[in-house]
């Protein structure tokens, strides 16, 4: 397969830029329906016993999961120029929910044990004498403050860092199942099983494309930083539309070259 044969990144986001036209409401409700159903959701399950609670939100992440498959439903329709209806997003509720529920669980367990070490240290830092802040009285000194404030943005620094080595870990040991939810979309008969095989091997090669496409967003959510995330509702979406464009782009050229 001739890498030539591949959209680039530019052309794949500019038919992203043009799909949204006309469909940002839907979008966006894609975006935030899925959003307020899981906060409520894990809101409701919240209980103050941590193990209870961490069992309990794990399972509700995977029924919640779910949604994924309906979001993959209108990326895909709005990436074909189909018509779609925000009941799409309940797709996977109604077709091929076992199959959905698997692939949730996966994905969820991969995300769930790669953020152990961030979890660990955010009950270590949650029960931290040293981040306690000291009672300010006439005798405090600037001295006293300022390395106090020293300590706090020293292991707040460690947190972030952990923490975002571990969504990268998780994002890695994702990538070779990036089409999973696509596949189930486009083979319904398909177990869970064959879709992840049929995700791997579709994702040979392509890889490092799938990584520099994601990179060319990073300047996108450096923004959102100083827009107090708010670029990040048009953003998401146009991540997910060249997303979808990624993975029709190679079924495309893959149904060229080879029967699947």
């Amino acid at each position: 397969m001739e890498q030539s044969q591949y959209k680039s990144n530019y052309e794949l986001k500019l038919l992203a830029r043009r799909q949204m036209n006309g469909r940002f409401g839907i979008l966006m409700g894609t975006l935030f329906i899925p959003f307020l159903i899981s906060f409520f959701i894990l809101e409701i399950v919240t209980t103050p016993n941590y193990i209870v609670n961490y069992v309990l939100r794990f399972i509700a992440q995977i029924i919640l999961s779910v949604l994924e498959v309906g979001a993959a439903l209108i990326y895909m329709k709005c990436a074909c120029n189909m018509p779609t209806k925000i009941k799409d997003l309940f797709h996977g509720y109604q077709n091929n929910t076992a199959v959905a529920l698997k692939l949730g669980a996966l994905f969820v367990l991969i995300d769930t044990i790669c953020s152990i070490p961030s979890d660990i240290l955010s009950i270590s830092i949650l029960n931290s004498a040293e981040l306690v802040m000291p009672e300010i009285t006439e005798m405090t000194t600037i001295n006293e403050v300022t390395a106090f404030y020293s300590k706090f943005y020293s292991i707040m620094g460690q947190y972030y860092g952990v923490t975002l080595l571990c969504i990268l870990a998780a994002f890695f040991i994702k990538l070779a199942f990036v089409p999973a939810y696509y596949m189930m979309l486009d083979f319904p008969d398909w177990s869970a099983g064959t879709v992840l095989k049929k995700s791997m091997e579709i994702m040979q090669g392509n890889k490092l494309r799938y990584v520099g496409l994601q990179m060319t967003f990073i300047p996108g959510m450096l923004l959102s930083v100083f827009t107090c995330g708010l670029t990040m509702i048009w953003l998401v979406p146009y991540m997910n539309l060249t997303n979808a464009n990624f993975y029709l782009d190679i079924m495309n050229v893959r149904n060229k070259t080879m029967s699947l």
